[in-house]
């Protein structure tokens, strides 16, 4: 974590320091939390102003505080013009200072899939921190950046967007010395107005490296030629097409890849889903352009740890079981979990919740998803939310609609499912892991 003086950290954010010299460890934004030695940075939220907490954060330890005006408190203060720009110029200078290789990951789809999957690659034989939890914006980057230490080999930095010009910021901010972007697809649309907005926003961590860096593109996706265009740094790709660099494809053992060189290696992965070998594509070419050897990577693939709520498989007994995929969706993302529960024992069943940040395309999108389910196969439908009945819309034999959660787990009160498997799904506002826990109640293995 950062460690530096308050004299320092006065000069990179413009501020000036108000009360004695001191030396800070690490930072943060809650008042509530262990703050000892650190410089506590009050911000101005929509709803609470740090400021107003600066001395609840003293009496927890903290050395200092950042302000964008003067409070009374019983430590040193650096007032400062906006704390918020204060703390991303902090987190980017002090990336400058430690020296450590930065990789930026971004996409519609799977970016603390391939987030995971890369620190467990780097960690075999480097000292490796990544993003916790969702911190991928304007307030979870720099906070995470500053997390960095100097004896850190590698960062794996993961961001996200609401609107164009986001990813161009994180980016100039973090300086990644590589960056990828996993896919783009419909996730976000009702933000970003079209699909096409979507991938010139992620297209953004390309157009912002240096000529020092390594663009590692998709080749798979149909703006892979969008993206290459205007680089200054050079790039790789990956995919399943065979002018990839990193290729890969099925055999009678399951998946394998074909790297850059020529040479093959299987990949086995501890989580469902043809879509997370593509994520396993793309780490293999970032962790092998860096210097990773194969079994390397094959063994921090084996090994790295899914989130909870992403195609975790729950055995409840010898002839049912649950996949929990309820941390969140859109609409790619609920077709790859289709394709992984067509698949599985039967009879199948989807439960899922609305899509969010759909925009004008909501109802039609959520039809999409009733009609792929049961295109592929799936033999029944539980929908739930205000697009529940699109869901449903032409297969009510089918399909169960629900008008909200609650009602959902009642019914579950009532219905005993004996075999087969379910499928648990919704964007996180839905909070669809209260289906799970009532399908599961005390029996998970």
């Amino acid at each position: 974590m950062i460690q530096m003086n308050l004299h320092q950290v006065a000069a990179i954010v413009g501020g000036s320091l108000v009360g004695k010299e001191a030396r800070i460890q690490g930072v943060e934004i809650d008042s509530r939390a262990d703050c000892q030695g650190k410089l506590f940075v009050a911000l101005k939220g929509a709803r609470v102003d740090g400021h107003a907490f600066c001395q609840q954060a003293a009496n927890q330890g903290a050395a200092a505080v950042l302000v964008s005006s003067a409070v009374e408190v019983d430590v040193p203060q650096i007032i400062c013009e906006d704390s918020l720009q204060a703390l991303q110029a902090l987190a980017s200078a002090w990336v400058k200072q430690t020296g450590v290789k930065v990789i930026g990951i971004t996409g519609s789809n799977g970016k603390t899939t391939v987030k995971n999957m890369l620190y467990s690659v780097l960690s075999q034989n480097n000292q490796c921190m990544a993003t916790q939890g969702n911190l991928n914006n304007e307030i979870g980057v720099p906070l995470t950046l500053l997390s960095i230490s100097r004896s850190d080999d590698f960062a794996v930095i993961e961001m996200g967007a609401a609107q164009l010009g986001d990813i161009e910021f994180l980016t100039e901010m973090a300086q990644p010395q590589m960056a990828v972007i996993t896919n783009v697809s419909q996730a976000h649309v009702g933000r970003f107005g079209s699909q096409d907005n979507v991938a010139k926003g992620k297209g953004e961590i390309y157009q912002a490296l240096s000529a020092q860096a390594l663009a590692v593109i998709n080749q798979d996706s149909p703006y892979a030629v969008q993206w290459k265009q205007g680089l200054q740094s050079p790039f790789i790709t990956f995919g399943e097409s065979v002018e990839s660099d990193y290729r890969l494809f099925e055999n009678k053992e399951g998946y394998a890849i074909k790297t850059q060189t020529g040479d093959v290696f299987s990949v086995k992965l501890p989580v469902l889903g043809h879509h997370n070998y593509l994520n396993a594509c793309a780490v293999t070419a970032m962790a092998m352009s860096l210097g990773v050897k194969a079994e390397e990577v094959t063994q921090g693939l084996m090994q790295f740890t899914p989130e909870s709520g992403r195609l975790n498989l729950m055995k409840l007994s010898d002839h049912l079981q649950v996949i929990d995929d309820s941390y969140n969706a859109n609409p790619a993302s609920v077709n790859a979990a289709i394709d992984v529960l067509k698949n599985q024992a039967k009879p199948t069943t989807l439960i899922v919740g609305d899509m969010a940040e759909l925009g004008h395309e909501s109802v039609q999108m959520h039809a999409n998803v009733g009609n792929y389910a049961i295109s592929n196969g799936v033999d029944e439908i539980w929908a739930v939310g205000e697009f529940a009945a699109a869901v449903c819309q032409g297969h009510e034999a089918q399909c169960k609609v629900f008008d909200q959660v609650e009602t959902l787990v009642a019914h579950l009160q009532n219905k005993k499912f004996e075999h087969g498997t379910i499928l648990v799904k919704g964007s996180r506002s839905m909070k669809m892991e209260r289906v799970v826990n009532a399908i599961v109640g005390g029996d998970k293995q």
